[in-house]
């Protein structure tokens, strides 16, 4: 089963105990950045004009449903396994999220500004790629400071079943006074620098924030079509 793209230049392959140092950052030139880890996870959210290496928000992960025929359901976080050195405290691990199921498998291919994390599961259906990457456009100083990180999670079929899958996406406020409207996918209108066609959560500080070194918005968004509904709360 071939699972990276056909296109996507691979410089470097990691696997195993390697997956716990590795991480490729993403996000515009000065506009600060989130590492895509090597299992597949996000981690040192430097996105509050200020260094933070190592912090990961609670709550930040993609998660995976598949069911194949008449099978048995199941989900996972889109993330590989944790290293067992994480698992060494003495209350267990202590990482965000750290009891979720995840796959069995995976493997990050770097080519910066682009990255693919595979994962793979004997009790999925569907093997998955993580497609990321920057917004770097060599000598476009605009365009290559566009606050944004991609993601694209291309599922891959494994059996000869038909497939239900849906992907699903979690964040939460990185401060507390963040309140969060729904993004329309019809107008991108929420008063907000949303672009049209866009669907998912905007958070933002409060009004009297705004001018102060901690304003600023954050915004998980998807283009695609088939979208069930962005959810607050």
């Amino acid at each position: 089963m071939v699972l990276l793209h056909p296109e996507w230049p691979v410089l470097k392959s990691y696997r195993g105990q390697h997956l716990r140092r590795i991480a490729l950052p993403l996000g515009g030139i000065g506009t600060g950045t989130v590492s895509l880890g090597g299992r597949g996870d996000l981690r040192d959210w430097e996105v509050m004009n200020r260094p933070a290496k190592g912090f990961t928000p609670p709550w930040a992960f993609f998660a995976l449903y598949a069911k194949a025929g008449d099978g048995p359901a199941v989900a996972r976080a889109l993330e590989g396994q944790l290293d067992p050195a994480d698992y060494e405290g003495a209350t267990g691990s202590t990482l965000p999220n750290a009891g979720l199921p995840r796959f069995r498998e995976s493997a990050f291919h770097a080519a910066y500004p682009l990255a693919q994390v595979t994962l793979e599961d004997p009790d999925v259906p569907v093997a998955v790629r993580l497609e990321a990457f920057n917004p770097l456009a060599p000598a476009d100083a605009d365009a290559s400071g566009y606050p944004g990180a991609v993601l694209r999670y291309v599922l891959i079929n494994r059996t000869e079943e038909t497939v239900s899958a849906a992907v699903c996406g979690s964040i939460v406020p990185l401060t507390k006074d963040a309140p969060a409207v729904c993004i329309s996918r019809e107008s991108g209108d929420t008063g907000g620098p949303v672009e049209a066609g866009l669907r998912g959560v905007l958070m933002m500080n409060a009004s009297d924030h705004a001018g102060k070194e901690e304003w600023g918005t954050l915004a998980l968004a998807t283009t695609a079509e088939d979208v069930p509904g962005a959810r607050i709360g």
